[in-house]
């Protein structure tokens, strides 16, 4: 029975060691009162029996975009000097359309 309660214990202190966090594998064992030799094998142990840690809560990673959306994909320059900017999903008969109806004079 201690050996399944210490079994969990582990379990659950290498699932709550964050690689990610930069905390080496050492430091957090000293910080929890054991052998750093001892963590590691609970770490490989776990890993070999195919036993997932318990799920950590989701990270959400703030996302910007790299360009303007609004940003034309192409611009149309006409002889007279007059600009045409495409975007993107444009149907080719909207641009052709658009396009003569620029060099018709109103």
């Amino acid at each position: 029975m201690a050996e399944t309660r210490a079994a969990a214990r582990m379990a659950r202190l290498v699932a709550q060691w964050d690689r990610k966090s930069g905390e080496s594998r050492a430091s957090f064992a000293r910080r929890h009162q054991m052998s750093p030799w001892s963590f590691w094998y609970w770490c490989r142990k776990l890993a070999a029996d195919g036993a997932q840690p318990a799920a950590a809560a989701p990270r959400f990673v703030p996302v910007q975009m790299a360009g303007d959306t609004d940003a034309a994909v192409i611009e149309i320059v006409l002889r007279d000097g007059e600009r045409l900017h495409v975007r993107a999903g444009a149907s080719t008969d909207l641009v052709r359309a658009a396009v003569s109806a620029l060099r018709s004079s109103c």
